[in-house]
Parts: C-alpha cells; structure tokens; sequence
C-alpha cells in the first residue's frame, strides 16, 4: 500500500478566518497602538459648547430656591423662572454662567455666583462606522479629533480596515472648507466629504490629518479589498495569502510565505493558473526549482493567481481541484494536505 495525499477544500465565508501568509494585516498592525499612544495628546484645551437636546443644572450659590435642571430646546434656548428665554447653544458652560450672572445682577440678585453643570451630552453625537472594533454613536463631551474617537471605539479592525478614513460633515461652508485643506489627494466626490489617508497619518506621522471632529460628523472606515493568491499542493502550508496593499510578492516570496516545499514536492514541475484582463484562464507550466536557486528570473505574483507544486503521487488529483477554485473565488478558500 503507497503513500497517498489526500486534498480537501475547505469553503467559508468572507466573515471567517483564512489560512493567511505573511502580508495580513502586518502593514499596520502596529496602528492601534499609534492610536492609543497618539489619542488625546492633541485635545484642544476649549471647553465644551452646549447644543440642543443637553440638560444643564443651573444654581447660584448661597440661593437654595434658584438651582433648576434646563434641557436646551431645539432652538437652542432655555427658559428661566424670571429672566425668561437665553440662548444657550453654542456657548460653554462659563459663557453661559457669565450671561447669566450678568442678567441676574441687573434684575434680582447682587452679584450672584452663578453655576452652569451639563448633567447630560446630548447634543454633539458622533457616528463611527465599518472596520473598527466597536462602531456606533459617541458623544462628544471635549473637542476630539480624529485618533480621539477611533480610540474610544477601540481601535482599528486591523484584518478589515482600509488605509484610510471618511469623515462626513453634514452643512456647508467654512467647517467643509477646513476639512478640505487636510484631504490628502484634492480630489472628493461631494463637498462634505473628506479622505484621510490613515498610513501617512499613523505610519508618516502626519498630524496635520488628525482632523477636528464636529458633533453630528460621521466617521467611516471602509473595508478594504483583498487580494489574494493562492498555493497549493506540496508545501508545508498551503492556503490563500494576501498580497499586501502597495506592495509586489514575487513569486519566491509566495512559496517561502507557504513553508517552502516538502520532500515530496516536484518544483521543476509547477503549474501557474492565471487569468487576463478578458477572464481568460492561462496555465503555465513553472520550473520553481530553477527560480528559487536564482538559475531563472523571478517573477510577480498577480491577484488571483493560483500556485501549485506536484507530489509524487498526487499530481492528478491536485491539478484536477484546480479547476473549481475560479468558482470559489468569491469566497474565503483554504487548501491543505491529509496525509
């Protein structure tokens, strides 16, 4: 009785884990700890600014009967027993403590030691979607920028997230026109949108990009595209690798990435499955013996190509598999060997 390799696929979800090589999530996987380290380091020194929706205490001291809990109407006011409407929105609690203190002097109490203390945040949301660890609404309750919040959700999803950031600003006009000097390409589909390249922010040290955050902004990061290859057959660990955003795998590279080959493995006799820019499906037989010791040229590796080293025994059963994975390319494939 010989010695038999047996393949198996193995078919999952985009959601699940695959059998990656080097390249996942290495080009930034230190970001997070960037964000940690970076996060408030920045924060402005301004105090808060009330907005519709935040409830205040308001109370003079030593006036037991004038301490009274104000929610800030959508027009942005409140109304106190005896002074009537103030707008409150857009000042902070000491402005609005100062007015107060100014209008109580005029009318009731001689200089009074008035007190504004937000009990509730509620007007300056912030909306954190896609690839971070926990998305949702935040509420400001200090000036933030862009590394603040992504810290308070946690960080990055590394193995998702794009290398960069969407920060949407609802309105126009000068707010929009500061977000658009910090693009890094010039280039936005709509006014009130803006491209933060994450890489040059986090790896280049850029801080011009750690943009003000707006209550009401929305802060998107996108999932980035994968591209993969794949290798299969005789090597230690064979599976679906990424090739890494910006850069070039050759494909010595790629076997080294799968373990190298095995004893059994017939380098001299490999196979290359590519397809053109029309879909067409090339088969290329590869000597990699010859490209490993350098006795050939290297070449690079191009998304979707699919790797695959012979054994001894298994040669037809491997290359007859080759022909499902452009079915399963949709998907999350990994190969491996039962022997």
């Amino acid at each position: 009785m010989f010695k038999r390799s047996v393949f198996w696929i193995a078919i999952w979800s985009v959601s699940t884990t695959l059998s990656w090589g080097q390249g996942l999530g290495q080009q930034n996987s230190n970001w997070n700890e960037q964000i940690q380290q970076l996060s408030f380091l920045d924060r402005s020194s301004s105090e808060y600014r009330l907005g519709a929706g935040d409830l205040i205490e308001v109370s003079v001291f030593g006036v037991e009967d004038f301490n009274y809990d104000l929610r800030i109407d959508s027009l942005g006011q409140i109304d106190l027993p005896f002074i009537g409407s103030i707008t409150a929105a857009g000042l902070t609690p000491t402005e609005l403590g100062q007015e107060l203190k100014s209008t109580l002097d005029d009318r009731l109490i001689h200089n009074p030691q008035v007190s504004v203390f937000v009990k509730e945040y509620r007007s300056q949301p912030v909306f954190l979607l896609g690839a971070v660890k926990q998305p949702g609404q935040y509420q400001m309750i200090y000036q933030l920028n862009l590394i603040d919040v992504l810290a308070m959700a946690g960080g990055l999803d590394i193995e998702r997230a794009a290398d960069y950031a969407l920060v949407r600003r609802r309105g126009s006009g000068t707010d929009n026109e500061d977000m658009n000097s910090s693009r890094t390409n010039g280039e936005s589909t709509e006014l009130d949108v803006v491209e933060i390249d994450l890489k040059e922010l986090l790896e280049g040290g850029d801080l011009s990009l750690n943009i003000p955050i707006q209550g009401g902004d929305v802060i998107h990061i996108p999932e980035r595209k994968m591209e993969l290859f794949y290798i299969v057959g005789e090597v230690s660990k064979p599976g679906a690798f990424e090739i890494p955003p910006q850069n070039d795998v050759f494909v010595s590279q790629a076997v080294t990435w799968a373990g190298g080959p095995m004893k059994t493995a017939k380098t001299d006799k490999g196979i290359l499955v590519r397809y053109d820019g029309n879909g067409e499906r090339q088969e290329m037989a590869v000597n990699f013996s010859d490209i490993i010791q350098g006795k050939k040229s290297d070449f690079l590796v191009q998304p979707n190509d699919i790797i695959f080293i012979p054994g001894s025994t298994a040669k037809s059963l491997g290359y007859g598999l080759l022909q499902i994975i452009p079915a399963t390319l949709s998907g999350s494939i990994i190969w491996g060997a039962i022997r």
